[in-house]
């Protein structure tokens, strides 16, 4: 009488005709540290393998005050320059269109810092809004390193919702609108309103604890970093 064939070897022997192949036999817990040993084997069960752990987020200390207004000028600096000519040339546009409809030239005087105003106040709101929206930060921050990050992020960097930059942004350049009544009227009480507002959104970074923001942080729910050192774990202030 035939012996019956021999039992399969699990030792990874060669295996008789007939039998299947032996269940693999892994280490407790190898597929959640890496990859296998084996490359082809991270598509046995229909999915391949969990990508090792990631390392410790990388986090950030928050911007000192002094560097903030520093970028802050140079960010005003970049924009004065084109609200200067684009404010005189529809100042030229506006006064050649009244001469050429009734002849008078009354009042140009007072146009261009009205123009000038505004203009400003819009090129400072797209300009910010913008950059902060693309890169979390303006010319001025990237100059000095530092970006604008969500609160929330305690440390961490991450995007801020775009009606909460437009907000942001706006605040900041409020004061370009009073730059009229400031230069023409001397009221007192321009010159405390824009000092007020001047305090309460860049002032207020210096004194405010413990995140260092202004109005218009707490307002866009934002903070500012200084990216250029990564911390292991967000300093104590």
């Amino acid at each position: 009488m035939n012996a019956p064939p021999p039992h399969p070897d699990h030792t990874g022997g060669p295996q008789p005709e007939g039998y299947p192949p032996p269940p693999r036999q892994e280490a407790h817990g190898y597929a959640h540290r890496g990859a296998p040993d084996d490359p082809a084997a991270a598509t046995v069960h229909g999915g391949a393998y969990p990508e090792p752990p990631a390392g410790p987020e990388r986090l950030y200390p928050l911007a000192g005050w002094r560097t903030r207004v520093t970028a802050r000028l140079f960010d005003l600096v970049l924009v004065a320059l084109p609200a200067l000519l684009l404010a005189l040339f529809v100042t030229l546009a506006w006064v050649g269109v009244q001469e050429v409809s009734d002849g008078s030239t009354q009042g140009i005087q007072d146009r261009y810092p009205i123009f000038l105003s505004v203009i400003w106040f819009v090129l400072y709101t797209g300009y910010e809004t913008f950059a902060l929206s693309r890169w979390h930060q303006t010319l001025g921050k990237r100059r000095l390193g530092l970006k604008v990050a969500p609160v929330a992020g305690t440390g961490s960097l991450g995007s801020v919702r775009l009606a909460a930059l437009v907000v942001r942004s706006s605040l900041l350049a409020l004061p370009f609108l009073f730059l009229y009544l400031l230069i023409f009227t001397f009221g007192w009480f321009w010159w405390l309103l824009v000092i007020v507002m001047a305090v309460l959104t860049g002032g207020m970074a210096a004194w405010n604890r413990p995140n260092r923001q202004g109005m218009h942080d707490k307002i866009a729910g934002t903070v500012v970093l200084d990216v250029a050192e990564p911390q292991a774990h967000r300093p104590p202030l």
